[in-house]
């Protein structure tokens, strides 16, 4: 499990874990144009997909990620997917 030290100064006052996992392409997915919002560019993105190898809280989860900045900015800053069930 990868974990990363919170720091306040020079005292640790927390950590983040996240599970090891793999990072991969969406298989059988076409890319589709985005604005990126942080390249200020019309690029062609790729899904990727993050799936855990170990029992976690967390499940799969997806992002269309960037050529060029390897980030998810394709929405409106202070804007989120809205899913539904």
């Amino acid at each position: 499990m990868a974990c990363l030290e919170i720091l306040s100064g020079d005292r640790v006052v927390g950590h983040v874990c996240r599970p090891d996992g793999i990072t991969r392409r969406v298989l059988g997915r076409q890319k589709k144009r985005f604005w990126c919002f942080k390249c200020r560019r019309r690029q062609l993105h790729t899904l990727m997909i993050f799936e855990p190898t170990q029992p976690s809280w967390y499940g799969p989860h997806t992002w269309w990620e960037c050529p060029r900045c390897l980030g998810e900015y394709v929405l409106f800053p202070g804007r989120e997917w809205v899913y539904e069930d």
